[in-house]
């Protein structure tokens, strides 16, 4: 009822505001797709490297392990007696996981009335990890290469470092050892 009474309406009115009318509606048209254009979609995932990389917590167990290891191979020196080692870590290891990228990409091509033309293109990435079924069933993910953490200091207390000697060859087995400059390095001699 009320369309027809709208129809009615409209037909009675003069030519020249239904011409109003219909560039107004092609105006609002305009508008909008131009602003869908303009608009760009965020993107899903920055990151485009084939690999993701997963953090983890360290129990320690590596810097245990390290200075167990190197006061095994310090208290072999000669005269340097009883060590002892400690190990900060600066960082927490780091697991590179295998990821699956899917990459697509939308293109469209649009031409104006005035004959311009406007490429629109829209590319998404998604990474997924890779994962394998173990034989418990659980899936985990396929690890590519861990990195272990930075060595932030060590310090090694020793009987023997009193000597200038025994604590230059403590110093440099350290080093040589951990692949860390002197500065990250005290030796100390004990009581």
């Amino acid at each position: 009822m009320y369309l027809n009474k709208l129809k009615e309406k409209i037909l009675k009115t003069d030519s020249k505001t239904v011409h109003d009318l219909i560039i107004i509606f092609i105006i609002g048209l305009i508008i909008l797709i131009g602003a869908s254009v303009f608009v760009k979609p965020q993107p899903t995932n920055k990151n485009n490297d084939k690999q993701m990389v997963i953090k983890q917590d360290i129990n320690n167990d590596y810097a245990k392990e390290v200075e167990n290891n190197l006061k095994n191979v310090l208290s072999k020196i000669h005269g340097v007696g009883k060590v002892d080692v400690m190990i900060t870590l600066n960082t927490d290891e780091e697991v590179v996981a295998a990821t699956d990228s899917v990459q697509s990409e939308t293109s469209t091509n649009e031409k104006d009335n005035n004959g311009g033309t406007r490429v629109t293109t829209q590319t998404e990435t998604n990474n997924k990890i890779v994962t394998s079924q173990t034989t418990t069933g659980q899936n985990q993910p396929i690890i590519l290469k861990k990195v272990m953490p930075e060595i932030r200091g060590v310090i090694v207390v020793a009987e023997g470092a009193d000597n200038p000697n025994i604590q230059y060859q403590l110093l440099s087995a350290v080093q040589t050892a951990l692949g860390i400059p002197a500065y990250k390095v005290k030796v100390i001699s004990s009581n």
